[in-house]
């Protein structure tokens, strides 16, 4: 296990690392905010999950990346801590990978911990469409917590103007259930300056879900 962890923890050393050697040059840094909630559309309309988190862009470094997950009440919570980096950005994809680290907590939790290789994957497939795909395998860091896989979102999207998109996506997943659990959805969006506004309207197992999510990218000046 000691050397398993060595592995994963490798990269997250080397960009701080980096980071650290370049300290005495300008990088752009940018704020990133994330928040998002669900609730079930059906009786008794339980809020089904909560998200919050920020992370910092250094050029193309993502490092620190910080958050929080609950099912909707904090009975089971998951902490997550992480970095990255920007590994392509062409005219038609970019690709962002980062690895996390998640240590599950709350009243009904079984202490999990695991490692998460988070990808996404952005593409500009025509003009006023686009793709994305982020997607994450789960891989277990004790015997509490059980491999398993996410497609967080398959999602296509097109602009009817600069401020407004509509889209169709999918979500899939295999864990605690053993059998995959299909999550596809609906969403349109905002885009105004105090940030992205977003809805999902997606099914879940059981009947239906809303979903709000949150994006804010504040850009600073530069940072030493």
């Amino acid at each position: 296990m000691k050397r398993y962890l060595c592995l994963l923890f490798t990269p997250i050393l080397f960009i701080a690392s980096d980071l650290l050697a370049e300290s005495d040059q300008q990088r752009p840094v940018a704020d990133v905010y994330i928040v998002r909630t669900a609730e079930q559309l059906q009786s008794p309309h339980v809020v089904t999950y909560r998200m919050a988190e920020w992370a910092q862009m250094r050029g193309k470094w993502i490092f620190p990346d910080v958050g929080y997950y609950d099912t909707g009440y904090g009975k089971e919570q998951i902490w997550f801590a992480g970095a990255g980096a920007d590994l392509l950005h062409s005219k038609r994809v970019d690709w962002e990978q980062e690895l996390y680290v998640s240590q599950q907590a709350g009243p009904e939790s079984h202490n999990q911990r695991a490692v998460w290789v988070w990808t996404v994957l952005d593409a500009r497939l025509r003009p006023g469409i686009t793709g994305q795909l982020v997607a994450y395998p789960t891989i277990p860091l004790d015997r509490a917590q059980r491999w398993g896989y996410d497609v967080d979102r398959i999602k296509f999207e097109w602009a009817a103007s600069s401020h407004w998109q509509s889209g169709v996506g999918y979500a899939g997943s295999i864990c605690t259930s053993r059998s995959w659990q299909h999550n596809p959805f609906l969403t349109v969006a905002r885009t105004t300056p105090a940030g992205k506004f977003e809805v999902w309207f997606q099914r879940i197992s059981g009947g239906a879900q809303l979903q709000l999510r949150y994006l804010l990218v504040r850009d600073e000046k530069s940072a030493l």
